[in-house]
């Protein structure tokens, strides 16, 4: 909430700046810091905090850290099951759910009139008990660790993952919140994780295995993806270009299966949020936008949802720098239901290739 606060106020600032340049006569650099202030608030988004924050989300309720540990205690999550400490910024007990290795964790802790769910990475915060500290042992230290795509992705897939597990664990609250003897399910949030860099082509699963191959290129466009023999599984074909040859995304795009089509992509913007709808045979895939991700340098965020149900998150880290392979796109996806596995690799690396105009 101070965050939020804070960002705001330095917007609001940059707009005063901005506005006292040009009055004096200084119309670039009043210019570039009202694009700087714009650049501010597009990031905070809009709405309420709930809806822009992907790293805290408050909970307006009575019900005590006791109470609400008594219900999800046996809650098993990509970063275990809860368990009880103390947060530097909370009065009382907390409940922790982590560290994985990567040091994420997510604590839910008793503010004023509120439950506060939060992802932490700052394990000093956390005071804990004598018992607990086996919990902290074997954490990766990024600043000496080698960094690759494959690492840095996998690093990445935990960040995407703890934020949906804040924004569903509130979910899960205001849900025991509304009917105190709702059920608890017995797992939440357990996904298989995939990566692709644009440099080797290949979508990978988390132990390396090559699952798909890719072929993506701005310009000329191209999006396809190819099983493991080279057959042409799916693609994202333009229906029209802009003057400077990039695809048109008001004009829309078709989607085909085995050369067949398969669906319409279309971007929206409406009270759904932003992002592309992909009408397809089987079904309507909302492919919606969320905030960046920037303990992950995670850029394009996008949920991917079927009948109101989420199947994947992908996420794209594309200006990263690495040894073996220099300036590369590293993208991922944390697929909660691979029934439709091609279908996010070819979401990935269509809207993925097509944002990368704005990065040149």
């Amino acid at each position: 909430m101070k965050e939020d606060k804070a960002i705001t106020a330095v917007g609001v600032l940059a707009v005063i700046l901005g506005l006292l340049m040009m009055s004096t006569g200084r119309f670039i650099m009043g210019g570039i810091t009202l694009l700087l202030a714009f650049g501010i608030f597009w990031n905070r988004g809009g709405g309420t905090r709930n809806d822009r924050s992907i790293y805290e989300k408050i909970i307006k309720t009575d019900m005590s850290i006791a109470g609400i540990y008594e219900k999800i205690r046996d809650l098993d999550t990509p970063l275990g099951k809860p368990w009880i400490a103390e947060h530097k910024g909370f009065e009382g007990d907390s409940i922790v759910f982590g560290p994985c290795s990567f040091k994420d964790c997510v604590v839910i802790s008793r503010g004023r009139n509120c439950i506060d769910v939060k992802h932490v990475t700052r394990l000093e915060n956390i005071i804990r008990k004598e018992e607990d500290e086996y919990r902290f042992e074997n954490l990766v230290n990024t600043q000496e660790a080698e960094v690759t795509p494959e690492r840095y992705a996998v690093f990445a897939g935990f960040k995407l993952a703890s934020v949906m597990l804040v924004r569903h664990l509130a979910e899960l609250i205001e849900k025991l919140d509304a009917e105190r003897d709702a059920k608890v399910p017995e797992t939440l949030d357990f996904y298989k994780f995939y990566y692709h860099n644009s440099v080797e082509g290949y979508f990978r699963d988390s132990d390396g295995n090559n699952v798909l191959r890719v072929e993506t290129s701005l310009k000329p466009f191209t999006a396809k993806v190819f099983d493991t023999d080279g057959n042409e599984m799916a693609s994202v074909v333009p229906h029209a270009f802009d003057n400077k040859g990039y695809a048109s995304e008001s004009a829309g795009f078709e989607l085909l299966s085995d050369g067949e089509h398969f669906g319409e992509i279309r971007r929206f913007k409406d009270s759904r949020g932003e992002g592309f709808e992909a009408d397809t045979d089987a079904g309507v895939f909302l492919i919606r936008l969320f905030p960046s991700c920037m303990k992950a340098r995670i850029s394009c965020n996008y949920m991917i949802e079927h009948e109101g149900k989420l199947k994947a998150v992908i996420g794209g880290s594309p200006n990263l720098i690495f040894d073996q392979h220099g300036r590369c796109r590293n993208d991922i996806v944390n697929s909660y239901d691979d029934d439709y596995l091609v279908l996010y690799a070819i979401a990935e690396i269509f809207i993925l290739t097509n944002n990368s105009k704005f990065l040149k």
